[in-house]
């Protein structure tokens, strides 16, 4: 069983942040200077954590939004524990903040653009929940990345 949290206290900050630096800062090598960022701590972004039946949160999902774009949302820092990974965790990530872009952030006509920064290497999963992957292969912390997008309540 996993649920999927809005992050609302300093607490479960602390805990999505452990997660990121498990997984971007140790094992992928994403330098902490990089991981860590003023955006984390905007009035205007979204934290989500995935927790385990035990407890244990095992993921965790960024979504910054920008008033000045109404109907454009940015997805990121999707990260789930190596133990937690195929369990469905970013699946459900991955939906709630679809679910939060598209009740929070619509546009005038209702639809909300997810934009997300794809590691080639996660495309799949990607391209599984319906986003585009569009462009060239770019370099972001040292790891190849492609410009990904969905469009939701079209």
């Amino acid at each position: 069983m996993l649920t999927v949290e809005r992050v609302t206290t300093p607490a479960q900050l602390a805990e999505a942040f452990a997660v990121r630096t498990d997984v971007f800062v140790v094992e992928q090598q994403v330098p902490e200077e990089l991981e860590l960022d003023e955006l984390d701590h905007a009035a205007t972004t979204t934290h989500v954590v995935a927790r385990a039946a035990s407890g244990e949160v095992v993921g965790t999902a960024r979504l910054l939004t920008d008033p000045a774009h109404p109907g454009e949302v940015h997805v990121g820092r999707v990260a789930v524990r190596a133990a937690a990974r195929g369990s469905g965790a970013g699946a459900a990530l991955m939906r709630a903040l679809e679910e939060v872009a598209l009740a929070e952030h619509a546009g005038p006509g209702g639809t909300v653009t997810v934009l997300l920064s794809a590691q080639v290497q996660a495309i799949g999963f990607y391209e599984r929940l319906g986003y585009v992957v569009d462009g060239p292969v770019y370099l972001d912390a040292g790891i190849d990345h492609r410009d990904a997008a969905k469009v939701l309540g079209a």
